[in-house]
Formats: structure tokens, C-alpha cells, sequence
């Protein structure tokens, strides 16, 4: 076989691992077909009331509380699915969230199963996309190894809790972001069966 056939050969190869491959796929869901315009308008629906709500404590703060909020970053503060990259672009609605609450005096802290190593490139991108960030508690490799992500951001929630804040909201698209308490109300983003994890 010439040096020309075995090119062939070896493209035609490759091509066919492709398509094998991707035959081996498992269907994506219904849920796939989501589009951009629809998750948005979706992730709208569920700000809009926890807007309100975190509003109406504010007002209802005459005791001077530290109130915060807690958002999961991929696919609730970031649209990591449907824009990705890097800086990867804000979820518009729920930045619109933050900034309202942070204009009111609400400390708005990021807890994510993202590993820390890359915490200085996550605060950049929260940031320059608009975002205050008066925390981010991210995961070291021990805890990706030992912890649950669930319980990793139950933890976190409670050393937040512990150094004096209120916990009015806590916001995610996974329920991983929500369980465990320590937090006076949650707001669950759609993930479509997982679609957006």
C-alpha cells in the first residue's frame, strides 16, 4: 500500500470510528431541542417571584441583618450550555437579580462544584459579565475526591450562615445546589432531565 492509500485508508478509518461512535450515543432527551430563547424565558419566570421575595426582605430588614444570597455559577449566573467560552456570557435574569440585590445591600456569594485552581479565572469571568462577588467557595481536589457536591454547598452555605449573614436565597439548577439546607428559601432553574447540569 502506496503512501497515498494508506492516507485514504486511515481517513476512511477514522470516519467510520466517527459515525460509530456517535452511534453508540445514548438519544439525546425531548429536552435538547430547548433553545436559548426558551431557557431564559423559563429562568425569568422563577426570578421574577424570588426578586420580589428578596425585595420584601430587604424592606422588612429593620433590624440591620447581613442578608445575602447564594448562586450556583454554570447554567444559573453563567449560561455555560448555551453560550460556553470564555468570558463565558451571564445569564442575563438572574444577573439582573444579583445586581438589584446588591444595589440593596444584599451580599451575593457564588458556591460551586467548579474546582478552586481555577477561582481566579471563575471571579474574572463573574465580574467582567457584571456580577459583585463578596465570595466564591469553590471545591479543592480533596473535597472533589471525599465530598458530595451537595454536600460540599450544604457546607459552605453554613460557613457563610456562621460569619453572620442570612441566607434570604438560594439559587441553582440542580438540586445538588439546593439540598441540605441553610438557606430561607430556594429557587430551582429549569435543567431540563439534566439536559443542563
Amino acid at each position: 500500500m502506496n503512501r497515498l492509500t494508506a492516507r485514504r485508508a486511515a481517513v476512511v478509518t477514522a470516519a467510520g470510528l466517527g459515525l460509530s461512535f456517535a452511534a453508540a450515543l445514548p438519544a439525546q432527551a425531548a429536552d435538547s431541542t430547548v433553545t436559548e430563547a426558551q431557557w431564559l424565558s423559563d429562568v425569568a419566570a422563577v426570578t421574577g417571584p424570588a426578586q420580589t421575595y428578596i425585595d420584601g426582605r430587604v424592606a422588612a430588614n429593620t433590624s440591620g441583618a447581613k442578608l445575602a444570597i447564594v448562586l450556583d455559577i454554570d447554567n444559573t449566573s453563567l449560561a455555560s450550555h448555551f453560550e460556553g467560552g470564555y468570558p463565558t456570557p451571564a445569564t442575563a435574569p438572574v444577573l439582573a437579580l444579583a445586581k438589584d440585590a446588591h444595589a440593596k445591600g444584599v451580599s451575593v456569594f457564588f458556591v460551586s462544584a467548579r474546582v478552586n485552581l481555577i477561582d481566579a479565572i471563575t471571579k474574572y469571568n463573574l465580574t467582567h459579565v457584571g456580577y459583585t462577588v463578596n465570595g466564591l467557595y469553590t471545591r479543592s481536589l480533596i473535597e472533589v475526591a471525599s465530598e458530595s457536591v451537595a454536600d460540599f454547598k450544604t457546607a459552605q452555605r453554613k460557613k457563610i450562615e456562621a460569619n453572620g449573614y442570612d441566607i434570604v436565597a438560594n439559587i441553582g439548577n440542580n438540586t445538588t445546589d439546593l439540598t441540605g439546607g441553610y438557606a430561607d428559601t430556594t429557587y430551582k432553574l429549569p435543567d431540563y432531565d439534566g439536559l443542563l447540569d
